[in-house]
């Protein structure tokens, strides 16, 4: 009986060891997805994107690697405008922070530190993304920006837990009293609203 547990346990242990290899393996292929880059130089090189490590050391890549045609190529953030993975596009923008860390606005410089933004919603109004990992771990976290499309400046949304900054929002909606009486009612909670509200009114007063 000892010996067909030993051999039966001989049997088992490479497909143990299969099963813990397996889910590793399985996350670096996942993390490049499809997608295409647009570079300065206006060439769209369609492909295998990655710009993130998955699974538990996570973290944000500064220079998007790309599978193409061609082979490998890392490209850092000045030698693209943009770039999708999945369903993600990010657009590069160079930008030079306006405050503190927490009421942090940015304007486009060319001096500027250059930054990826997940594009969430393009229009008149557009809603971006910056992701960002936490100093004390590997997750990634965003804070979204509002910028409008006649502006070098993009406006903070809001303040984590405490939701909108809408003293803030109510001000620079000043050309839309009607959106800005709703964000100081709190007729409005989330950026997206802000977002198809003012666009609308936009395309309806042209």
């Amino acid at each position: 009986m000892n010996h067909i547990l030993k051999s039966a346990r001989l049997l088992l242990l490479p497909a143990i060891l299969m099963i813990g290899v397996w889910p590793s393996e399985s996350s670096a292929q996942n993390d490049f997805q499809e997608g295409y880059i647009v570079t300065t130089s206006n060439d769209t090189l369609y492909g295998l994107v990655k710009d993130r490590k998955t699974g538990s050391f996570r973290g944000l890549f500064r220079k998007i690697r790309f599978k193409g045609k061609r082979g490998k190529r890392k490209y850092s953030p000045k030698e693209i405008q943009s770039y999708t993975r999945g369903g993600n596009t990010f657009e590069t923008f160079q930008l030079i922070g306006t405050g503190s860390f927490f009421n942090d606005d940015y304007r486009i410089s060319a001096n500027g530190e250059y930054q990826y933004l997940r594009v969430v919603e393009k229009g008149y109004l557009s809603y971006y993304l910056l992701e960002y990992e936490e100093d004390d771990s590997s997750y990634v976290d965003t804070i979204a920006y509002f910028k409008k499309n006649n502006e070098d400046r993009f406006i903070r949304v809001n303040q984590g837990l405490f939701g909108l900054k809408r003293k803030k929002l109510s001000s620079y909606f000043s050309d839309c009293p009607e959106l800005a009486e709703r964000i100081q009612n709190k007729k409005v909670k989330h950026p997206i609203d802000i977002v198809h509200f003012y666009n609308k009114w936009k395309a309806d007063s042209l």
